[in-house]
């Protein structure tokens, strides 16, 4: 899962095209990305409530129309650009940053429409009380995130349906693991960042990995694939 794309923030900021592009073209199996929404009720592919620390702006997402945006950081995405460029190649995990307008949160849901949840899509949010603007979608897609809040996420995960849960793996303990399997949920950890971790990792079962260098970490798993001994039925 590649964590807000590649970026160095310098010459690649996140979230946009430039960062996506290179992991979807080497494979990656998903792509992590946030959305905002803008004063005229548009859904926008940004982390910050403002565009200081990406692009170097003041504007504040929630009061600036979509136009002025654009016009202002041509690099910065539309939902509908988002989906029409990566959908079918890589599997778009949304974290929804903040709740919209009820015209807003529509505006999402029906981008989202002609996909299929789970096979195309999954929802994250640190915050559960943000799935609300979303009831009209399958809440097999929904994926907690946990920061260290890990054992209270993981008990709304295994009381609600859900995808499962994410969180740090230096904190994803093999009970947790266990437990959710147990219930049939998935296991998302990050970040990981390292080739031993990632292997860590999948020996553990976990199923959704999230890096901030999908390419280097994609690059050695396609080594080890390559390197694998040829197995027959």
């Amino acid at each position: 899962m590649a964590h807000r794309g590649e970026r160095d923030d310098v010459r690649v900021q996140e979230n946009t095209f430039a960062a996506f592009d290179p992991v979807v073209a080497a494979g990656v199996a998903a792509i992590e990305l946030d959305i905002r929404y803008t004063a005229d009720d548009e859904p926008v592919v940004i982390h910050d409530t403002d565009l200081q620390r990406v692009f170097g702006l003041a504007d504040v997402v929630a009061t600036t129309p979509w136009q002025t945006l654009k016009r202002r950081a041509p690099a910065l995405p539309h939902l509908a650009d988002l989906i029409a460029r990566y959908a079918g190649q890589a599997q778009l995990m949304i974290e929804l940053k903040t709740r919209g307008s009820a015209r807003g949160e529509q505006r999402m849901i029906d981008l989202l429409g002609p996909l299929t949840p789970v096979d195309d899509f999954h929802l994250l949010s640190l915050d559960t009380a943000l799935f609300d603007a979303v009831v009209d979608i399958d809440a097999a897609c929904y994926l907690p995130v946990a920061k260290t809040n890990l054992a209270a996420l993981q008990r709304w995960a295994l009381a609600h349906p859900c995808a499962g849960l994410a969180g740090p793996y230096a904190l994803m303990r093999a009970r947790h693991i266990s437990d959710l399997h147990g219930c049939r949920r998935f296991v998302g950890s990050g970040f990981v960042s390292s080739s031993a971790v990632l292997w860590r990792e999948i020996g553990r079962g976990v199923e959704w990995i999230f890096t901030n260098t999908p390419l280097r970490l994609q690059a050695a798993l396609d080594q080890a694939r390559a390197n694998a001994p040829a197995t027959t039925d």
